[in-house]
């Protein structure tokens, strides 16, 4: 038994060793996405770094990091090569959105259509907290003049005049009765 012992521990260590030495081995990216290759000393997170700000014309909606269509590995394959060759992110979305048009790129190339799509809706969001806060105060402003009125009636019902028929009698008996009541 001692024998098989030794032998699970060594060959359970040179699993281990095995692993240890695959996680240092320098792999090459030749086919990390739908067999797609990259050129020398182009990652796919530098690819896909400039692909996420962009998308198909193909496939609406999804991100040219994520579409699998053969288009977008093709873009791809065109951005790595960009890349390889020197060019920057902003220059080869550049290079994309002048031949598909404006379409593919996430963000507007044009500073003033960029400012526009971060400021609209930071307006929007400052115009619907200003118009909540004067809400708010006006609805605050409606309880507090409930609350007068209500303090109001009541000073007016304890001092409302009795007219002149009733008997004096009476009224004592009530109020007593309803002294009684509160107790």
């Amino acid at each position: 038994m001692s024998g098989q012992t030794g032998m699970k521990t060594f060959l359970l260590g040179l699993a281990l060793l095995a692993a240890i030495g695959l996680a240092f081995v320098p792999r090459a990216t030749v086919a990390a996405q739908g067999g797609e290759q990259l050129p020398p000393g182009v990652t796919w997170d530098e690819v896909n770094a400039v692909a996420r700000q962009m998308y198909c014309d193909v496939c609406e909606g999804i991100p040219l990091n994520e579409c699998e269509s053969v288009a977008c590995r093709n873009w791809r394959q065109e951005i790595a090569r960009l890349i390889s060759e020197g060019y920057t992110e902003d220059e080869i979305i550049d290079h994309f959105v002048e031949r598909y048009g404006e379409d593919v790129a996430s963000l507007p190339r044009s500073s003033g259509d960029r400012f526009l799509a971060f400021a609209v809706p930071a307006l929007l969001v400052v115009l619907i907290g200003v118009l909540g806060a004067f809400q708010m105060r006006r609805l605050r402003q409606r309880g507090q003049q409930a609350g007068q009125v209500v303090r109001r009636s009541g000073q007016q019902a304890q001092a409302r005049p009795v007219p002149d028929d009733v008997d004096a009698a009476y009224l004592e008996q009530l109020e007593r009765e309803l002294e009684g009541l509160e107790s």
